[in-house]
C-alpha cells in the first residue's frame, strides 16, 4: 500500500520538524515547507491527500496559500495551525478543513488525519 502523502507549511523549525518526524514515524510520506510560497509551489507540482499549514507565515501566509489553492480547484482538505484566537481567526474558519490552535495536542490532530483518510 502507497503511504498518504502530507505537506506541511510551518515556519517555526521546532513545529516544522517535530510534526514531519511525527507523521513520518506514523507510516506518512511527509514533505515540508517554511511558507506560502513554497506550499503552492509544491503542491501544484505534486499531489497529497492533506495539507497541514500555519495561519501565519513569511512570503504568503496561509489564509492566502489555501485561498489561491481553491481557486485553482484544489479537493485535498487543509488543516491549519494558529496560535491566534478564536475570535482572532473567526474571518478563516470556512477556508479549512479544521483548525488546531496551538499548543497543538497530538492525538487530536493524528486523530483527525486519520478519519480524513480512512485510517
Amino acid at each position: 500500500m502507497t503511504p498518504k502523502r502530507i505537506l506541511i507549511a510551518e515556519d517555526q523549525m521546532v513545529t516544522r520538524e517535530a510534526l514531519s518526524s511525527l507523521f513520518t514515524k506514523r507510516g506518512y510520506d511527509v514533505e515540508a515547507v517554511t511558507n506560502g510560497t513554497d506550499l503552492l509551489a509544491i503542491a501544484t507540482d505534486k499531489k497529497f491527500d492533506v495539507v497541514i499549514t500555519d495561519l501565519i507565515m513569511p512570503s504568503l501566509n496561509g489564509v492566502s496559500a489555501t485561498d489561491i489553492m481553491n481557486l485553482h480547484g484544489n479537493t485535498t482538505p487543509v488543516i491549519a495551525l494558529t496560535g491566534l484566537s478564536q475570535q482572532d481567526i473567526s474571518f478563516a474558519q470556512e477556508k479549512f478543513t479544521k483548525i488546531f490552535h496551538k499548543p497543538i495536542n497530538l492525538t487530536k490532530l493524528f486523530d483527525y488525519v486519520e478519519s480524513l483518510l480512512g485510517k
